[in-house]
């Protein structure tokens, strides 16, 4: 049954079941009396539903006993409906007597992954977003998490959120200026030196933005600001997960198609964790010319002799047939990333090759292409959802240590 067929069949129900109380009391509440008439029977019908009854003594008749207990059931299940109408009408109402919740500035990519995450494990939360409320309807009737519509750098809708008693705040906007203006403003009015430590997470996506922040913000007391970069996680369980130092102790070649964010941060985790003994080179390809932002990633990580920049479109470009190689194929196309990820399979000196879908592949396409064939796809809002719980705070309690620690990414 779906959302919007839901309400309807409640309220035929309600329709059918009252006409049936009434329908039954009309006809058997003169049997059981001196013959009242049609209006005293159905009056005394309707006081069943409100917990009353004019017959002295109790029925004998089956259908009024049935109607003696069906009519006060169907209120009480009336009553129900319309205070968890209410609720979800209202979120305020659910949000006002909350406590050790997290809140989530934000509801979108970023936000829905991090609400799912904490649903499944039973923390409690609350959204806040400035969107149309008719958008979300679908997915607060499915999570059944209250959203308060509002600015989240707002006070008084971080108040109504409850956020001077949750356990951790969190404003995951696409926006990197909101999100880190937000946050300051939040810190300003709940800064505390008593009570638990709880933190308040920033996402920003510009890696300048995240360490200029990070150098210019201290925090005192027991609240504290921390960032953190999907992304960013992603890639970093991505290469912990399948292509860690013992996997990839005998690659030469590297090959990154796609320099987007993912593509960025893939390369630089790859650079950092890079092990003395290793000597592998990198080649970023992308069909736009971002061969200056390469550079100045490499400069940066002081590894510009071993990474190189080629302006091509993944469909156009030939992978060099070689062993001790592995490909991440990172790019928005998708149809492009499984074409090449199939050209390369039957390469038997592939042994890696990772592919980012933005949209999760069939089923039935990663049975036949999977890892025995060295292709791995990889789902980047389940590697997002896996590295999210390493947040302190929010999926466990915050301690003095987290105040003292500076988090650079998750």
């Amino acid at each position: 049954m779906t959302r919007r067929t839901r309400p309807k069949f409640q309220i035929a129900l309600w329709v059918g079941s009252i006409a049936l109380v009434i329908g039954i009391g009309l006809y058997y509440m003169p049997q059981e009396t001196d013959k009242p008439g049609f209006f005293e029977a159905l009056y005394s019908t309707l006081r069943l539903f409100v917990f009353e009854r004019d017959l002295p003594t109790f029925p004998k008749a089956w259908p009024l006993i049935f109607i003696y207990f069906a009519a006060p059931l169907i209120t009480l299940s009336a009553l129900g409906t319309v205070i968890s109408y209410l609720f979800r009408l209202s979120p305020v109402l659910r949000t006002r007597w909350m406590s050790d919740h997290v809140v989530i500035g934000g509801i979108g990519r970023t936000g829905k992954l991090l609400a799912g995450a904490l649903r499944e494990k039973g923390i409690p939360v609350v959204g806040i977003d400035s969107g149309n409320p008719e958008s979300f309807e679908d997915w607060i009737f499915d999570t059944k998490i209250p959203i308060i519509f509002g600015d989240f750098c707002s006070r008084s809708v971080l108040e109504k959120a409850g956020a001077a008693n949750s356990r951790a705040i969190i404003f995951a906007s696409g926006d990197d200026l909101s999100n880190l203006e937000a946050a300051l403003s939040a810190y300003e009015w709940l800064k505390t030196s008593e009570g638990s430590v709880r933190l308040i997470w920033v996402h920003i996506a510009d890696d300048r933005l995240a360490e200029t922040a990070r150098a210019a913000i201290r925090t005192e007391g027991k609240w504290g600001i921390r960032f953190f970069d999907t992304y960013h996680i992603a890639a970093t369980r991505m290469i912990t997960a399948y292509f860690n130092y013992e996997i990839r102790k005998e690659i030469r070649e590297i090959d990154i198609a796609g320099f987007g964010k993912f593509g960025s941060d893939l390369l630089e985790v790859l650079i950092r964790d890079r092990k003395p003994d290793e000597h592998f080179s990198i080649r970023v390809i992308d069909n736009l010319d971002v061969e200056n932002a390469v550079k100045r990633l490499a400069m940066h990580l002081g590894m510009t002799d071993k990474v190189r920049f080629v302006k091509a479109d993944i469909r156009d470009i030939k992978m060099i047939d070689e062993a001790y190689k592995a490909f991440f194929l990172c790019t928005n196309d998708d149809l492009g990333n499984l074409s090449l990820a199939l050209m390369l399979a039957p390469n038997k000196n592939q042994k890696f090759i990772f592919v980012r879908m933005t949209h999760w592949p069939l089923a039935s396409v990663g049975e036949r292409f999977g890892e025995d064939r060295g292709i791995v796809f990889v789902n980047v809002n389940e590697l997002v959802s896996q590295g999210l719980e390493d947040l302190s705070g929010v999926f466990r309690p915050a301690d003095d240590s987290d105040l003292k620690r500076l988090i650079s990414h998750s």
